[in-house]
């Protein structure tokens, strides 16, 4: 990527992005460790979607970490116990190390919706899964 794209949503500081953080030494009771999020919109508070990547062979070799997966439905489940309309997906790539990923237009594997987890029935992208959200939002009275 050799032009800086300003447009809204991408990303700001190229350099720091490839940064990881290690979160050693930070194991607690349980032997729970932080985990990370890839995205997240926020309606206003009023909802909120969640959106975890994988590749696509890892996720085909182990599937989502089951800690990892814990922590999703915890937060899903945290919000619509307060009252919001929250939702989770993963979906997956299969992109090489230091390509872009263009999560729009990536597939979704399986969403966290109403306390379920559900696989989609048909090759359903990021972007059609936003769109389904917010529709439902509207649909129902929520103002995002």
């Amino acid at each position: 990527m050799c032009e800086q794209n300003l447009e809204r949503g991408s990303i700001k500081y190229p350099e720091r992005y490839k940064q990881l953080i290690s979160y050693a030494g930070l194991e607690r009771h349980r032997h729970i460790t932080p985990t990370d999020i890839d995205g997240l919109i926020d309606y206003n508070g009023n909802a909120f979607f969640y959106m975890e990547c994988k590749h696509e062979d890892r996720y085909f070799d182990a599937g989502l970490d089951i800690g990892q997966r814990k922590a999703i439905e915890n937060m899903v489940n945290s919000h619509i116990k307060a009252g919001h309309k929250a939702i989770a997906i993963i979906f997956i790539h299969n992109c090489n190390p230091g390509e872009l990923i263009i999560a729009k237009d990536m597939i979704v594997k399986e969403v966290y919706f109403e306390h379920k987890w559900k696989t989609p029935k048909s090759n359903w992208t990021v972007i059609n899964a936003i769109d389904w959200f917010e529709g439902y939002c509207k649909k129902n009275n929520i103002h995002i």
